[in-house]
């Protein structure tokens, strides 16, 4: 009995300890205790003491980031998560990509561009699909003027699915700079269907079909403008446009009427440097209505104003020579007519960037993103980490794919799920599939958003894949009705087989190196 009593006592003592008394010794313990009691000084001093004895523990410096942030201490909280970055350890409840994120956030807030940037794209390294850090790459992109990659990573976001008039007027506009012809057109479209009143998109809307030379739909969205906005400085760009837009369209008449209604708006509110463009203007839209002493009055306006305003004191003595019945007519032939000038005057009536000057997507900062991409192009050898032609994956990534065709069936529906997840999207279903040794097909959604995709893996050796499985799968997804789908593949693209991807609007495709960089956070 003694002994046994000896014993419940030994194992109290240790329960005692294990349960009470080493946790109040750990200072880790103690900090999160602390912190469980809303005791957040205490906690910051413990989780500090913990630092002092290991300044590489990179739970620690996460703990302590997300408290200061919370206190809006955020110099100290960001050097904590720039000093997990340094450690380069993760777990479960420190991810790699959250830091990113965080740290992400924190640089564009502070305006440090350059940083931001370096960050969204590191976490697109490892998440292709991630929705938020492509947006901010795109749109970083884009502000800085690097119009050709921006418009690749907007198309990749309106792949993902979720109708958001930002990125589609962003895609726009990228599109439109790089002088696209239809594509503008359709981004402005989808936009306006989220925000029909949108002054800058129906603007934007205008000028993309005025390039398409489809005049009448660059009217109609002139005229939106016009009609419904409260804007004066939007109505009076939509006002002139819709003037010289009549000019094209073949109606002079109701150009010559519009643009003496703004003329005469520009008077009364003393816009100088606003008449002497709109006399400049009235002067051809008069010439191509037949109205010449008519234009000659406005232009002669115009050179009492400013006599040294463009070509006006040669257009001036010109057209007067051409109105002059006194002169003969094999005289008059000699000489180039002031009509002439008309097709410069269309074509400069409105600078090639004016669009891009006006539509709020100029970034104010101008930051040099060379230095990023040009690293990025070094350690992948693509032209921004993301291209349908074959590129040279990285060792860990075809190691990563070499692993994938090893898998047994049922692992391999597990990994190429959440391969889907780490794409940006939502597995709703698994589906059947006639050859399931080397492919999967899945339903999902996207996210956020929810749009129904249609989701193809295959881990097809020795071969590259034509155009017919991307058709194919095109089709799947209008039968299946959803809204896109997308192509998780193991073999590179046929000639045939980039083209349908360009083509294809409703499929994305997932190359080997974007899987190969996916599968190497699974496994």
């Amino acid at each position: 009995m003694p002994s046994l009593i000896t014993l419940v006592v030994i194992l109290g003592l240790v329960l005692a300890y294990v349960y009470i008394l080493a946790p109040r010794l750990n200072p880790l313990s103690r900090a999160n205790s602390y912190l469980s009691q809303n005791l957040v000084d205490e906690a910051i001093l413990e989780y500090k003491k913990i630092l002092d004895n290991n300044p590489n523990d990179f739970v620690v410096h996460w703990k302590l980031a997300n408290i200061l942030f919370s206190r809006n201490q955020i110099d100290e909280g960001m050097l904590h998560l720039e000093e997990i970055l340094r450690i380069d350890k993760y777990n479960y409840e420190v991810e790699k990509a959250k830091v990113e994120r965080k740290l992400a956030e924190v640089y564009l807030a502070r305006e440090e561009i350059l940083k931001a940037f370096q960050n969204y794209f590191d976490i697109l390294k490892g998440f292709p699909g991630d929705r938020e850090a492509l947006y901010h790459v795109a749109f970083i992109l884009l502000g800085q003027e690097y119009f050709e990659l921006a418009q690749r990573y907007f198309e990749r976001l309106v792949k993902l699915g979720e109708k958001d008039f930002e990125i589609l007027f962003g895609a726009g506009i990228a599109s439109y700079q790089n002088q696209k012809a239809s594509e503008p057109g359709e981004y402005f479209k989808e936009a306006l269907v989220l925000d029909a009143h949108s002054d800058v998109a129906n603007l934007a809307m205008a000028f993309a079909q005025q390039r398409k030379r489809d005049y009448k739909s660059a009217l109609n969205h002139a005229r939106k403008i016009i009609d419904g906005s409260s804007d004066e400085n939007a109505v009076f760009i939509a006002r002139r446009l819709y003037g010289i837009l009549c000019v094209q369209a073949k109606q002079p008449a109701e150009g010559v009427k519009m643009l003496e209604g703004l003329l005469e708006y520009a008077r009364k509110n003393d816009m100088s440097d606003e008449v002497v463009v709109i006399l400049y203007d009235l002067g051809f839209a008069a010439l191509h209505a037949e109205m010449k002493e008519l234009a000659y009055e406005y232009w002669n306006q115009l050179y009492q104003l400013d006599r040294g305003y463009r070509n006006i004191q040669y257009l001036t003595t010109q057209l007067r020579k051409e109105m002059d019945t006194t002169v003969k007519p094999g005289d008059k032939e000699t000489e180039e007519s002031v009509i002439d000038h008309a097709e410069e005057w269309l074509q400069e009536a409105f600078s090639a960037n004016f669009l891009w000057n006006n539509c709020g997507l100029k970034s104010e900062k101008e930051v040099d993103l060379d230095p990023v991409l040009a690293a990025a192009r070094a350690e992948s050898a693509r032209d921004d980490g993301y291209s349908p032609r074959k590129s040279e994956s990285s060792t860990l990534a075809a190691e990563k794919i070499e692993a994938f065709f090893n898998l047994d069936v049922e692992n391999f529906r597990i990994i190429a799920n959440r391969a889907v997840g780490k794409l940006g999207y939502r597995v709703d279903e698994i589906l059947p599939t006639y050859r399931e040794g080397d492919g999967v097909d899945f339903m999902a959604i996207t996210v956020p958003g929810k749009e129904k995709t249609l989701v193809w893996v295959r881990r097809w050796k020795d071969l590259r894949i034509s155009e017919i499985p991307l058709r194919n799968l095109a089709q799947a997804v209008t039968d299946a009705k959803a809204k896109q789908g997308l192509f998780i593949t193991t073999s590179e693209l046929s000639a045939a087989g980039e083209e349908a991807a360009r083509r294809l609007s409703k499929v994305r495709v997932v190359l080997p190196d974007e899987l190969g960089a996916v599968l190497a956070e699974l496994m």
